[in-house]
């Protein structure tokens, strides 16, 4: 009888694999991963349904109570619930509905922010001229003596500037008190600093000296007005800091100081040598290192200097 073979069989344990490419746990982590991302986008929508809320009762309430006080704040609220409809996927019809009911407000704003514009200006001038200043000039840029005042509505913020935006001294709130405390303080210290015209015509010479050697140049020849200002600022330390030149014992000296000064500088004759300050060419106004805006008058007229010479008499 003839016998037949055993049939020999290998079980191998399951690993996921196929031969045709697809992999069980693949394909599990895929929809595990996708149901995250769900979730994800769920939550995300869930708080930008918040946000949203949020708003839309703050932008009533503040429209309600005081717009035009309250005007920085509406308009920053608008652009927070437009930003968040445009990331949230609300129904069409919902956010329709959302739009058409904060439409009144938006054609309000151009109204409101006008307002503000008037409200601001006479608030400030009258705040100016309680503390002695004039206001003058058109927004954004307004003048008050040496200083620009430069208003920007969007970031509720104003810079004061030297001179016609020459040198940023102090960013502040659209606060009108707040901004002439600022000025004071920033005019008494230019202009109280203590100051002797003999003394100032002195280190100026010797300043235009030094910085004339550096550059190779000989005496009578033109110098940059920020090099003779960098070593004029050494010049005038004390001998404390020129013995230990320590941070601490830095006096402060920049050239907003040193513009005020030159403004108010009367000797004009050193050592049989006589200042001239030069005014500088369209090529060395391109870059504001290369040049200082110098008052003419307290009024805030000036010239923009790029050189000192000491012409020989």
């Amino acid at each position: 009888m003839l016998l037949q073979p055993k049939l020999q069989v290998s079980i191998k344990k399951f690993d996921g694999n196929r031969n045709d490419g697809f992999n069980i746990k693949d394909e599990y982590n895929k929809i595990m991963n996708g149901e995250e991302d769900y979730l994800k986008t769920l939550s995300k929508d869930g708080a930008n349904i918040k946000n949203i809320l949020t708003y839309i009762k703050s932008i009533d309430k503040l429209t309600e109570n005081d717009p035009i006080n309250n005007f920085h704040k509406i308009k920053k609220d608008m652009i927070g619930i437009e930003k968040t409809l445009n990331q949230s996927r609300l129904d069409g019809f919902i956010k329709e509905g959302i739009e058409q009911h904060l439409q009144p407000i938006k054609e309000k704003i151009p109204e409101w922010e006008d307002s503000v514009h008037k409200s601001f200006g006479l608030k400030l001038e009258e705040s100016l001229r309680q503390s002695g200043f004039e206001l003058e000039g058109h927004y954004p840029n307004l003048k008050v003596l040496l200083y620009t005042l430069e208003v920007n509505l969007e970031n509720n913020t104003v810079a004061i500037w030297f001179g016609p935006l020459q040198e940023k001294l102090k960013t502040c709130k659209l606060v009108p008190e707040d901004i002439v405390e600022k000025l004071k303080d920033i005019h008494n210290k230019n202009t109280q600093q203590r100051y002797d015209d003999k003394t100032f015509s002195s280190y100026l010479y010797e300043a235009y000296k030094i910085a004339s050697y550096r550059n190779k140049l000989k005496i009578g020849e033109q110098v940059k007005i920020r090099d003779i200002l960098s070593e004029f600022a050494f010049l005038i330390q004390d001998i404390t800091f020129k013995t230990n030149p320590i941070k601490n014992r830095y006096k402060d000296y920049g050239s907003v100081f040193f513009a005020y000064d030159l403004y108010r500088l009367k000797e004009r004759n050193k050592e049989n040598h006589e200042i001239n300050m030069i005014t500088a060419t369209r090529a060395f106004t391109a870059r504001r290192a290369d040049f200082l805006w110098i008052p003419s008058n307290e009024k805030g007229d000036g010239n923009y200097i790029s050189h000192i010479k000491f012409r020989e008499l």
